[in-house]
C-alpha cells in the first residue's frame, strides 16, 4: 500500500483538468501561457471512455514566484477549469508480515484431493504453501478457507491469448522463470531497437512500462509487483515455484515506483492511460493510501477495464475512514480486504460493508520474488492479485464480457460467509470456481 499521510507533494507542479466545453484553448499550451507555465505532461483518457476530450488534463511545471497553492487557488477562479490538485507524492511501506527472499521454493508437500464437491485439478505446483489456492487444514488452517482454485481449475486454467492484466506496481520481473511464459509482449514492437514501432509514445516497451521513469524498461527492482504477478499467474503445472490463479495468461508490468519505492500523481495517471490504450482487461492495483485525487478518479472511470484496489492494511473501517483508489465511488472497480487461512480477516485489514466489496486471501502469501526467488509477504496487496487473478480468469472464458460484467460475476460467485457480513459487501469472500459458474 502506498502512502500520503502528509499529503506531501512535487512544489511548482499542479495537475489541472480543463472543462469540456472549452472551446477557446485549443491547445494545453495556450492554457499554460495564461500561468507563465509550461506543459510537462498530458493526458488522453477521452478515447476509451469518453469523459475526457484529449490534451484537457495535463502536468504543468509553475514559473518561478508562483507557489503550488497560488496556482491552485487562481485556478479555482478560472471558468475554463475543472479542477486543479497538487502533483502528490506517494510512499511504498513494507508489508505487513514480509519476510526476505528465498532463492529456492521449499520442498513440495503432496496436496491430498478432496473427493466431495465439485471435480478438481491439482497441478503439480500446488503446494501446500499456497493455502489461498488450496485450504485443507494445513499449517492449522481451516480446510476450505481458500479460491476453491482446483474446482476453478477443472473448468478452465487460462490462455496464451487471454485479455490483458495489467499490474500497476513495482514492475515486474519479466525474466523470472516462473512467469516469463505468461508475461505480455509488445505485438507492435521491436525490442532493443531504440524505436517506438508502434508509435504509442513509449520506445521498446516490450513487457510494458515504466511510468515513473517514463521508459519502457518496468524490471522490478522492489520485488512487490514481482509478487503480485506470481500469485495472478504464475506458470502452471511446471513443476516449479508457484502456481497462479490463470495457469496461462498476458500480464502486463506497469511500473509506477522507484525502485525505493516512490512515486507521484503523474506517474499513476501515465500509468493509467498507458494500461487503458494498450488494452488491459483488468487492472491490478496493490496500493493506495493519501487523499482523494479527482484526476486519478477520472483516469480510472475513463478506463474500460476492471480495477481491483486494496482496501488498505491500518486496520480501519473505510466507511469511516475512506481509503484511495478504493473508495472511489465508479462503476468498473472492486475494493479488497484481506483474509487469513481459518476465513477470518486479518488483523491489518480495512474493511467496510459499503466501501469494500470483497475479502481474498492475504496473509503468509507465497509467491515470485525478482530474480528468480520466491518470497512470504502479507497484506491487502496480496488480497488484491488473488482477486486480479480471478478476474483475468474469467474474462478469459468470458472475453467479450465487459468490466461490469466481470465485476458482477466475481461478486456473484463469492463464498457469503457469515462471520464477514459486517465486514465487507454481502460477507463475500472470493471463490474462482464461483466466479467462473457464476451468472452476471
Amino acid at each position: 500500500m502506498i502512502s500520503n499521510a502528509s499529503n506531501a507533494y512535487r512544489p511548482g507542479e499542479v495537475i489541472v483538468r480543463l472543462k469540456g466545453d472549452t472551446q477557446s484553448l485549443a491547445s494545453t499550451d495556450g492554457f499554460a501561457d495564461k500561468y507563465g507555465a509550461t506543459v510537462t505532461d498530458s493526458f488522453d483518457f477521452g478515447n476509451q471512455g469518453g469523459i475526457l476530450d484529449r490534451g484537457q488534463m495535463m502536468q504543468l511545471k509553475l514559473p518561478a514566484g508562483l507557489s503550488t497553492e497560488q496556482a491552485i487557488a487562481k485556478m479555482k477562479q478560472d471558468p475554463t477549469v475543472a479542477y486543479a490538485e497538487p502533483n502528490f507524492i506517494y510512499t511504498l511501506p513494507e508489508q505487513p508480515g514480509q519476510q526476505p527472499p528465498a532463492q529456492q521454493p521449499p520442498v513440495q508437500q503432496p496436496t491430498p484431493p478432496q473427493n466431495d464437491g465439485p471435480a478438481q485439478f491439482l497441478p503439480n505446483d500446488l503446494t501446500d504453501q499456497l493455502w489461498g489456492m488450496n485450504n485443507t487444514g494445513q499449517g492449522g488452517g481451516k480446510a476450505d478457507a481458500d479460491i476453491d482454485a482446483p474446482e476453478a481449475w477443472a473448468i478452465h486454467t487460462g490462455r496464451n491469448d487471454a485479455p490483458i492484466i495489467a499490474v500497476i506496481d513495482t514492475g515486474i520481473d519479466y525474466n523470472h522463470s516462473d512467469l516469463k511464459a505468461n508475461i505480455w509482449t509488445n505485438p507492435g514492437e521491436i525490442a532493443g531497437d531504440g524505436i517506438d514501432n508502434d508509435g504509442n509514445g513509449v520506445i521498446d516497451d516490450v513487457h510494458g512500462y515504466n511510468a515513473f521513469a517514463d521508459n519502457g524498461d518496468p524490471m522490478d527492482g522492489h520485488g512487490h509487483g514481482t509478487h503480485c504477478a506470481g500469485t495472478i499467474a504464475g506458470v502452471g503445472d511446471n513443476g516449479e515455484g508457484v502456481v497462479g490463479v490463470n495457469h496461462h495468461a498476458q500480464v502486463m508490468a506497469v511500473k509506477i515506483f522507484s525502485d525505493e519505492g516512490s512515486t507521484d500523481s503523474a506517474a499513476i495517471l501515465r500509468a493509467i492511460e498507458y494500461a487503458t490504450k494498450m488494452g488491459a482487461k483488468v487492472t491490478s492495483n496493490s496500493w493506495g493510501g493519501g487523499g482523494a485525487s479527482e484526476a486519478q478518479k477520472e483516469a480510472f472511470a475513463s478506463s474500460p477495464a476492471l480495477h481491483i484496489m486494496a482496501a488498505g492494511n491500518n486496520g480501519w473501517n473505510n466507511d469511516w475512514v475512506p481509503n484511495y483508489p478504493s473508495n472511489y465511488e465508479i462503476p468498473n472497480n472492486i475494493a479488497v480486504a484481506a483474509s487469513d487461512s481459518k476465513d477470518n480477516k486479518a488483523g491489518f485489514s480495512q474493511y467496510g460493508v459499503k466501501s469494500v466489496d470483497i475479502a481474498a486471501p492475504g496473509v503468509d502469501i507465497y509467491s515470485a520474488a525478482p530474480g528468480g526467488g520466491y518470497q512470504m509477504m502479507s497484506g491487502t496487496s496480496m488480497a488484491t492479485p488473488h482477486v486480479s487473478g480471478v478476474a483475468g480468469l474469467v474474462a478469459s472464458m468470458y472475453p467479450e464480457a465487459s468490466a461490469e460484467e466481470l465485476r458482477a460475476r466475481i461478486l456473484n460467485g463469492a463464498d457469503k460467509l457469515d462471520n464477514w457480513k459486517s465486514k465487507v459487501a454481502d460477507g463475500n469472500r472470493l471463490n474462482a470456481y464461483g466466479a467462473l459458474t457464476s451468472q452476471p
